[in-house]
Protein backbone atom coordinates (compact mmCIF):
# COMPACT_ATOMS: atom_id res chain seq x y z
CA UNK A 1 0.00 0.00 0.00
CA UNK A 2 1.29 3.45 -0.89
CA UNK A 3 1.74 5.94 1.91
CA UNK A 4 -1.03 8.21 0.62
CA UNK A 5 -3.40 5.25 0.37
CA UNK A 6 -2.57 4.20 3.92
CA UNK A 7 -3.21 7.73 5.22
CA UNK A 8 -6.53 7.84 3.34
CA UNK A 9 -7.50 4.50 4.93
CA UNK A 10 -6.70 5.74 8.44
CA UNK A 11 -8.56 8.98 7.72
CA UNK A 12 -11.66 7.00 6.70
CA UNK A 13 -11.79 5.13 10.01
CA UNK A 14 -10.38 7.85 12.31
CA UNK A 15 -13.73 9.00 13.70
CA UNK A 16 -14.64 5.40 14.62
CA UNK A 17 -11.34 5.14 16.50
CA UNK A 18 -12.08 8.30 18.48
CA UNK A 19 -9.61 10.49 16.56
CA UNK A 20 -10.69 14.05 15.85
CA UNK A 21 -9.77 16.22 12.88
CA UNK A 22 -6.96 18.07 14.72
CA UNK A 23 -5.25 14.88 15.92
CA UNK A 24 -5.59 13.43 12.41
CA UNK A 25 -3.80 16.47 10.99
CA UNK A 26 -0.94 15.80 13.42
CA UNK A 27 -0.88 12.15 12.28
CA UNK A 28 -0.59 13.29 8.66
CA UNK A 29 2.21 15.71 9.50
CA UNK A 30 4.21 13.02 11.31
CA UNK A 31 3.78 10.28 8.73
CA UNK A 32 4.65 12.73 5.94
CA UNK A 33 8.20 12.87 7.37
CA UNK A 34 8.71 9.12 6.87
CA UNK A 35 10.17 7.53 3.75
CA UNK A 36 7.33 6.38 1.44
CA UNK A 37 9.21 3.16 0.63
CA UNK A 38 9.35 2.20 4.33
CA UNK A 39 5.62 1.35 4.26
CA UNK A 40 6.07 -1.20 1.46
CA UNK A 41 9.44 -2.88 1.77
CA UNK A 42 12.68 -3.02 3.73
CA UNK A 43 13.47 -3.97 7.28
CA UNK A 44 13.10 -0.44 8.65
CA UNK A 45 9.79 0.42 10.30
CA UNK A 46 8.32 3.81 9.25
CA UNK A 47 9.27 6.34 11.90
CA UNK A 48 8.95 10.08 12.52
CA UNK A 49 12.02 11.56 14.22
CA UNK A 50 10.67 15.12 14.44
CA UNK A 51 10.49 16.59 17.93
CA UNK A 52 7.19 17.81 19.32
CA UNK A 53 8.35 21.41 18.86
CA UNK A 54 9.15 20.78 15.19
CA UNK A 55 5.77 19.15 14.62
CA UNK A 56 4.06 22.02 16.44
CA UNK A 57 5.86 24.53 14.20
CA UNK A 58 4.70 22.68 11.07
CA UNK A 59 1.14 22.49 12.39
CA UNK A 60 1.02 26.07 13.68
CA UNK A 61 -0.02 24.97 17.18
CA UNK A 62 1.64 24.67 20.58
CA UNK A 63 3.78 21.72 21.66
CA UNK A 64 1.21 21.07 24.39
CA UNK A 65 -1.44 20.38 21.72
CA UNK A 66 0.92 17.99 19.95
CA UNK A 67 1.43 16.06 23.19
CA UNK A 68 -2.35 15.74 23.53
CA UNK A 69 -2.68 14.54 19.95
CA UNK A 70 0.11 11.99 20.33
CA UNK A 71 -1.48 10.63 23.49
CA UNK A 72 -4.81 10.21 21.65
CA UNK A 73 -3.09 8.49 18.71
CA UNK A 74 -1.31 6.10 21.08
CA UNK A 75 -4.62 5.21 22.78
CA UNK A 76 -6.20 4.58 19.38
CA UNK A 77 -3.38 2.22 18.42
CA UNK A 78 -2.15 4.32 15.49
CA UNK A 79 1.36 5.14 16.73
CA UNK A 80 3.93 3.84 19.17
CA UNK A 81 6.34 6.22 20.92
CA UNK A 82 9.89 5.07 21.65
CA UNK A 83 11.87 7.93 23.10
CA UNK A 84 14.94 8.48 25.24
CA UNK A 85 14.68 9.03 28.97
CA UNK A 86 14.42 12.77 28.43
CA UNK A 87 11.83 12.31 25.68
CA UNK A 88 14.28 13.05 22.88
CA UNK A 89 13.92 11.52 19.43
CA UNK A 90 16.84 10.66 17.18
CA UNK A 91 17.35 8.63 14.05
CA UNK A 92 20.80 7.64 15.24
CA UNK A 93 19.46 5.99 18.39
CA UNK A 94 16.29 4.65 16.77
CA UNK A 95 13.95 6.71 18.93
CA UNK A 96 10.83 8.43 17.62
CA UNK A 97 7.19 7.87 16.67
CA UNK A 98 6.66 4.52 14.91
CA UNK A 99 3.73 3.49 12.72
CA UNK A 100 4.14 -0.27 12.68
CA UNK A 101 1.21 -0.80 15.05
CA UNK A 102 -1.13 0.94 12.60
CA UNK A 103 0.31 -0.87 9.57
CA UNK A 104 -0.30 -4.20 11.29
CA UNK A 105 -4.00 -3.29 11.53
CA UNK A 106 -4.54 -2.58 7.83
CA UNK A 107 -6.87 -5.58 7.34
CA UNK A 108 -8.88 -4.49 10.38
CA UNK A 109 -9.11 -0.95 9.03
CA UNK A 110 -10.21 -2.19 5.60
CA UNK A 111 -13.08 -4.15 7.18
CA UNK A 112 -14.01 -1.17 9.35
CA UNK A 113 -14.01 1.14 6.33
CA UNK A 114 -16.33 -1.23 4.47
CA UNK A 115 -18.70 -1.26 7.46
CA UNK A 116 -18.65 2.53 7.69
CA UNK A 117 -19.36 2.84 3.96
CA UNK A 118 -22.21 0.32 4.20
CA UNK A 119 -23.72 2.27 7.11
CA UNK A 120 -23.33 5.51 5.16
CA UNK A 121 -25.17 4.05 2.17
CA UNK A 122 -27.88 2.63 4.43
CA UNK A 123 -28.23 6.04 6.10
CA UNK A 124 -28.61 7.76 2.72
CA UNK A 125 -31.17 5.18 1.59
CA UNK A 126 -33.25 5.64 4.75
CA UNK A 127 -33.16 9.43 4.35
CA UNK A 128 -34.42 9.00 0.79
CA UNK A 129 -37.25 6.74 1.93
CA UNK A 130 -38.22 9.21 4.66
CA UNK A 131 -38.30 11.92 2.01
CA UNK A 132 -40.67 9.78 -0.07
CA UNK A 133 -42.89 9.17 2.96
CA UNK A 134 -42.98 12.91 3.59
CA UNK A 135 -43.98 13.78 0.03
CA UNK A 136 -46.60 11.04 0.00
CA UNK A 137 -48.09 12.04 3.35
CA UNK A 138 -48.29 15.71 2.33
CA UNK A 139 -50.44 14.75 -0.65
CA UNK A 140 -52.67 12.52 1.48
CA UNK A 141 -53.14 15.24 4.11
CA UNK A 142 -54.02 17.75 1.42
CA UNK A 143 -56.74 15.52 0.01
CA UNK A 144 -58.07 14.52 3.43
CA UNK A 145 -58.35 18.14 4.54
CA UNK A 146 -59.84 19.26 1.23
CA UNK A 147 -62.49 16.54 1.35
CA UNK A 148 -63.35 16.30 5.02
CA UNK A 149 -61.79 19.24 6.85
CA UNK A 150 -59.69 18.94 9.98
CA UNK A 151 -61.44 16.06 11.70
CA UNK A 152 -59.97 14.60 14.87
CA UNK A 153 -58.23 11.80 12.99
CA UNK A 154 -56.83 14.12 10.32
CA UNK A 155 -55.60 16.52 13.01
CA UNK A 156 -53.91 13.63 14.84
CA UNK A 157 -52.08 12.59 11.67
CA UNK A 158 -51.12 16.18 10.96
CA UNK A 159 -49.79 16.80 14.48
CA UNK A 160 -47.69 13.64 14.36
CA UNK A 161 -46.41 14.63 10.95
CA UNK A 162 -45.51 18.12 12.20
CA UNK A 163 -43.28 16.55 14.86
CA UNK A 164 -41.09 14.80 12.29
CA UNK A 165 -37.47 16.04 12.37
CA UNK A 166 -36.27 18.20 9.51
CA UNK A 167 -34.18 16.87 6.68
CA UNK A 168 -31.06 18.46 8.18
CA UNK A 169 -31.75 16.79 11.53
CA UNK A 170 -31.80 13.39 9.82
CA UNK A 171 -28.09 13.72 9.01
CA UNK A 172 -27.31 14.03 12.72
CA UNK A 173 -29.19 10.84 13.63
CA UNK A 174 -27.42 7.57 14.22
CA UNK A 175 -28.29 4.72 11.88
CA UNK A 176 -30.41 3.04 14.56
CA UNK A 177 -32.30 6.26 15.34
CA UNK A 178 -32.96 6.85 11.65
CA UNK A 179 -34.16 3.27 11.16
CA UNK A 180 -36.66 3.70 13.98
CA UNK A 181 -37.86 7.06 12.66
CA UNK A 182 -38.22 5.78 9.09
CA UNK A 183 -40.28 2.83 10.35
CA UNK A 184 -42.53 5.19 12.32
CA UNK A 185 -42.85 7.51 9.31
CA UNK A 186 -43.80 4.62 7.06
CA UNK A 187 -46.37 3.36 9.57
CA UNK A 188 -47.99 6.81 9.79
CA UNK A 189 -48.02 7.15 6.01
CA UNK A 190 -49.62 3.74 5.55
CA UNK A 191 -52.16 4.54 8.27
CA UNK A 192 -53.08 7.84 6.58
CA UNK A 193 -53.26 6.16 3.17
CA UNK A 194 -55.57 3.45 4.51
CA UNK A 195 -57.72 6.08 6.20
CA UNK A 196 -58.04 7.97 2.92
CA UNK A 197 -58.87 4.75 1.10
CA UNK A 198 -61.50 3.75 3.66
CA UNK A 199 -63.20 7.17 3.68
CA UNK A 200 -62.92 7.78 -0.06
CA UNK A 201 -66.61 7.15 -0.66
CA UNK A 202 -67.89 7.59 2.88
CA UNK A 203 -69.18 11.09 3.81
CA UNK A 204 -67.91 12.55 7.05
CA UNK A 205 -70.49 15.29 7.56
CA UNK A 206 -71.46 13.90 10.96
CA UNK A 207 -67.92 13.84 12.33
CA UNK A 208 -67.06 16.72 14.64
CA UNK A 209 -64.22 18.96 13.52
CA UNK A 210 -61.32 18.90 15.96
CA UNK A 211 -60.60 22.61 15.33
CA UNK A 212 -63.58 24.95 15.36
CA UNK A 213 -61.95 28.26 16.26
CA UNK A 214 -61.10 29.91 12.93
CA UNK A 215 -59.31 32.79 14.61
CA UNK A 216 -56.36 30.70 15.76
CA UNK A 217 -53.09 30.52 13.85
CA UNK A 218 -53.12 27.92 11.12
CA UNK A 219 -50.73 25.02 10.71
CA UNK A 220 -49.77 24.94 7.06
CA UNK A 221 -49.58 21.60 5.30
CA UNK A 222 -47.87 21.60 1.88
CA UNK A 223 -49.70 19.56 -0.70
CA UNK A 224 -49.65 19.07 -4.45
CA UNK A 225 -52.30 19.90 -7.01
CA UNK A 226 -53.38 17.55 -9.77
CA UNK A 227 -50.65 17.13 -12.38
CA UNK A 228 -50.57 15.44 -15.76
CA UNK A 229 -47.45 13.34 -15.25
CA UNK A 230 -47.22 12.51 -18.93
CA UNK A 231 -45.68 15.94 -19.44
CA UNK A 232 -42.99 15.03 -16.89
CA UNK A 233 -42.72 18.68 -15.99
CA UNK A 234 -42.52 20.56 -12.74
CA UNK A 235 -46.07 20.80 -11.38
CA UNK A 236 -47.81 23.36 -9.30
CA UNK A 237 -47.61 23.10 -5.52
CA UNK A 238 -50.28 24.28 -3.13
CA UNK A 239 -50.38 25.11 0.52
CA UNK A 240 -53.24 24.06 2.75
CA UNK A 241 -54.01 27.07 4.91
CA UNK A 242 -56.06 27.15 8.06
CA UNK A 243 -59.70 26.08 8.31
CA UNK A 244 -62.29 28.39 6.80
CA UNK A 245 -65.68 29.24 8.36
CA UNK A 246 -67.18 26.34 6.44
CA UNK A 247 -64.83 23.96 8.20
CA UNK A 248 -62.93 23.39 4.96
CA UNK A 249 -59.42 24.51 4.15
CA UNK A 250 -58.26 26.68 1.31
CA UNK A 251 -55.49 25.72 -1.13
CA UNK A 252 -53.26 28.56 -2.27
CA UNK A 253 -51.47 27.77 -5.52
CA UNK A 254 -47.87 28.67 -6.13
CA UNK A 255 -45.43 27.76 -8.86
CA UNK A 256 -42.12 26.68 -7.34
CA UNK A 257 -41.04 23.52 -9.13
CA UNK A 258 -42.43 21.14 -6.53
CA UNK A 259 -42.55 17.37 -6.87
CA UNK A 260 -45.53 15.68 -8.52
CA UNK A 261 -48.66 14.63 -6.68
CA UNK A 262 -47.24 12.27 -4.12
CA UNK A 263 -50.08 9.98 -3.14
CA UNK A 264 -51.50 9.08 -6.54
CA UNK A 265 -50.19 8.86 -10.07
CA UNK A 266 -51.80 8.85 -13.50
CA UNK A 267 -49.28 6.26 -14.57
CA UNK A 268 -50.51 3.87 -11.89
CA UNK A 269 -54.15 4.80 -12.46
CA UNK A 270 -53.97 4.27 -16.23
CA UNK A 271 -51.84 1.14 -16.18
CA UNK A 272 -53.24 -0.42 -13.05
CA UNK A 273 -51.05 -1.68 -10.24
CA UNK A 274 -51.54 -5.33 -11.21
CA UNK A 275 -50.42 -4.74 -14.81
CA UNK A 276 -47.41 -2.77 -13.62
CA UNK A 277 -46.60 -5.50 -11.10
CA UNK A 278 -46.53 -8.07 -13.93
CA UNK A 279 -43.83 -6.03 -15.73
CA UNK A 280 -41.48 -6.10 -12.72
CA UNK A 281 -38.54 -8.42 -12.18
CA UNK A 282 -38.86 -11.19 -9.63
CA UNK A 283 -36.64 -9.25 -7.22
CA UNK A 284 -38.82 -6.15 -7.52
CA UNK A 285 -41.93 -8.28 -7.04
CA UNK A 286 -40.48 -9.56 -3.77
CA UNK A 287 -40.24 -6.02 -2.39
CA UNK A 288 -43.71 -5.20 -3.73
CA UNK A 289 -45.13 -8.29 -2.02
CA UNK A 290 -43.65 -7.03 1.26
CA UNK A 291 -45.24 -3.61 0.71
CA UNK A 292 -48.56 -5.23 -0.24
CA UNK A 293 -48.52 -7.19 3.00
CA UNK A 294 -47.95 -3.99 5.00
CA UNK A 295 -50.65 -1.99 3.23
CA UNK A 296 -53.17 -4.61 2.15
CA UNK A 297 -52.89 -3.37 -1.46
CA UNK A 298 -50.42 -1.92 -3.94
CA UNK A 299 -50.47 1.83 -4.40
CA UNK A 300 -48.10 4.33 -5.97
CA UNK A 301 -46.08 4.77 -2.79
CA UNK A 302 -45.48 1.01 -2.58
CA UNK A 303 -43.85 1.05 -6.02
CA UNK A 304 -41.67 4.04 -5.06
CA UNK A 305 -40.42 2.39 -1.86
CA UNK A 306 -39.80 -0.92 -3.66
CA UNK A 307 -37.81 0.91 -6.35
CA UNK A 308 -35.68 2.63 -3.72
CA UNK A 309 -34.97 -0.69 -2.00
CA UNK A 310 -33.83 -2.16 -5.32
CA UNK A 311 -31.25 0.60 -5.89
CA UNK A 312 -28.43 -0.88 -3.73
CA UNK A 313 -29.14 -4.39 -5.07
CA UNK A 314 -28.70 -3.06 -8.61
CA UNK A 315 -25.58 -1.13 -7.66
CA UNK A 316 -27.22 2.22 -8.46
CA UNK A 317 -25.81 5.15 -6.51
CA UNK A 318 -28.42 7.19 -4.58
CA UNK A 319 -27.35 10.30 -6.49
CA UNK A 320 -28.70 8.74 -9.72
CA UNK A 321 -32.11 8.32 -8.07
CA UNK A 322 -32.04 11.86 -6.69
CA UNK A 323 -31.15 13.24 -10.12
CA UNK A 324 -34.02 11.32 -11.70
CA UNK A 325 -36.50 12.49 -9.06
CA UNK A 326 -35.43 16.13 -9.40
CA UNK A 327 -35.80 16.09 -13.18
CA UNK A 328 -38.65 13.65 -13.80
CA UNK A 329 -40.63 13.61 -10.58
CA UNK A 330 -40.98 10.66 -8.25
CA UNK A 331 -43.49 8.67 -10.30
CA UNK A 332 -41.51 8.80 -13.55
CA UNK A 333 -38.24 8.15 -11.69
CA UNK A 334 -39.80 5.03 -10.16
CA UNK A 335 -40.84 3.82 -13.61
CA UNK A 336 -37.31 4.40 -14.90
CA UNK A 337 -35.94 2.20 -12.11
CA UNK A 338 -38.61 -0.41 -12.82
CA UNK A 339 -37.67 -0.44 -16.53
CA UNK A 340 -33.94 -0.57 -15.75
CA UNK A 341 -34.45 -3.42 -13.29
CA UNK A 342 -36.60 -5.41 -15.72
CA UNK A 343 -34.03 -5.03 -18.49
CA UNK A 344 -31.16 -6.04 -16.21
CA UNK A 345 -33.11 -9.22 -15.38
CA UNK A 346 -33.88 -9.85 -19.08
CA UNK A 347 -31.45 -12.45 -20.51
CA UNK A 348 -32.00 -11.01 -23.99
CA UNK A 349 -30.85 -7.54 -22.93
CA UNK A 350 -27.23 -6.60 -22.23
CA UNK A 351 -26.99 -3.97 -19.50
CA UNK A 352 -23.41 -3.49 -18.32
CA UNK A 353 -24.30 -0.93 -15.64
CA UNK A 354 -27.76 -0.40 -14.16
CA UNK A 355 -26.68 2.99 -12.80
CA UNK A 356 -25.35 4.03 -16.20
CA UNK A 357 -28.60 2.93 -17.86
CA UNK A 358 -30.69 4.97 -15.40
CA UNK A 359 -28.50 8.04 -15.89
CA UNK A 360 -28.85 7.50 -19.64
CA UNK A 361 -32.63 7.74 -19.28
CA UNK A 362 -32.18 11.00 -17.37
CA UNK A 363 -29.97 12.36 -20.16
CA UNK A 364 -32.59 11.30 -22.70
CA UNK A 365 -35.20 13.28 -20.77
CA UNK A 366 -32.99 16.37 -20.91
CA UNK A 367 -32.76 15.93 -24.68
CA UNK A 368 -36.51 15.38 -24.92
CA UNK A 369 -36.15 11.84 -26.29
CA UNK A 370 -37.22 9.77 -23.27
CA UNK A 371 -40.24 7.56 -23.96
CA UNK A 372 -41.28 5.85 -20.73
CA UNK A 373 -44.59 4.58 -22.06
CA UNK A 374 -42.86 3.11 -25.09
CA UNK A 375 -40.44 1.24 -22.82
CA UNK A 376 -43.32 -0.10 -20.72
CA UNK A 377 -45.12 -1.24 -23.86
CA UNK A 378 -41.93 -3.01 -24.95
CA UNK A 379 -41.69 -4.78 -21.57
CA UNK A 380 -45.34 -5.80 -21.87
CA UNK A 381 -44.82 -7.21 -25.37
CA UNK A 382 -41.81 -9.26 -24.27
CA UNK A 383 -43.80 -10.54 -21.30
CA UNK A 384 -46.67 -11.59 -23.57
CA UNK A 385 -44.35 -13.40 -26.01
CA UNK A 386 -42.81 -15.43 -23.18
CA UNK A 387 -46.22 -16.42 -21.90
Amino acid sequence: MERDGFVALVDAVASSLGIGAAAMMTFRTMIASTRPSALKRGPDEPCCYLSQNEIAHKRGVTACRIREHEAALVRAGLIEKRTMANGARSGFSGCGVFFGVAIARVDEFLCLRDEIEADRRAHARLRGQRSSHKRHLKGILCELVERHGLTAEVERIHQTFAEWPSGQALHRMSLEELQNHEAEAEALTISASNFLHETHDRPLENERFHIQDTTQDSNEVPCNDHVDTRSVGKPTQSIVSGPQPSGRVRCLERQDGAASEAHKSKFIQNLGSDRLYDLCSEEMKMWLDIERQKRGRLDFHAFVIAAQKRLPELGIHPSAWEEAVNLLGEDAAMLCVLITDAKVADPEATILSAGGYLRGMVRAQRKGTLNIMGSLIGLNERSRRRQ
